[in-house]
């Protein structure tokens, strides 16, 4: 932080202010300054801080700020260690009700919806079903949508991960056979050089042999 103040400080020459967002589990853990002393020479920097366990959840609820719907959603992430697969889609879709209520535009509604689809994970897909079919209730849309894209999406997920997989191998043992082809480096030097298993170079070479 103090860094990030130094440039801009260099570049602007204007009055800064900042704040740390401060989203950890632990209560005790709350830093607002950085300091440093040499040879007679001190420097102190101080910063506003914001932490989050520290938040009133009545107040957040209350509060018309967009941002006061991300803080609940942070909270809500921050217990999810404490609470069971039910507990949590029962605080999500309460989240969600809420937010919904709120006279918010409804872009600032579908961003705020992204983050706590996403910031707040289930670990299992059918509890992801059913809170897409619920909040497709709550909006008034045929049930079957939201259930159609979450299949769709994490199909395409899945999808571009395994694309993603593909090309990198495809990639590497491109270079691996160029490496075998032009070079007399062992296989555990190449496989050290592209990050690579052993056992992926060795069968290349058995393959260039045939």
């Amino acid at each position: 932080m103090f860094t990030y103040y130094s440039r801009l400080f260099d570049r602007y020459l204007r009055p800064i202010t900042a704040f740390a967002i401060l989203s950890d589990k632990t209560r005790s853990f709350h830093p607002v300054a950085f300091e440093q002393e040499f040879l007679g020479t001190r420097l102190s920097y101080r910063f506003n801080t914001y932490k989050i366990l520290d938040q009133s959840v009545a107040d957040l609820e209350a509060s018309e700020n967009p941002f006061a719907v991300v803080v609940l959603t942070v909270l809500a992430a921050l217990k999810k260690k404490q609470v069971d697969e039910t507990e949590l889609l029962v605080l999500k879709l309460e989240l969600a009700r809420r937010l919904l209520a709120k006279p918010f535009s409804k872009f600032t509604i579908r961003a705020l919806m992204n983050f706590l689809r996403h910031y707040v994970r289930f670990q299992k897909p059918e509890t992801s079903v059913i809170f897409e079919e619920e909040y497709d209730k709550l909006t008034n849309r045929q049930d079957t949508m939201g259930i159609e894209q979450l299949l769709l999406t994490l199909a395409e997920q899945e999808g571009v991960e395994k694309g993603i997989k593909k090309g990198r191998l495809e990639k590497d043992a491109f270079v691996v056979r160029n490496l075998l082809a032009s070079t007399s480096f062992s296989d555990a030097d190449i496989a050290r050089l592209v990050g690579v298993e052993v056992a992926f170079v060795a069968r290349l070479r058995t393959e260039m042999t045939k």
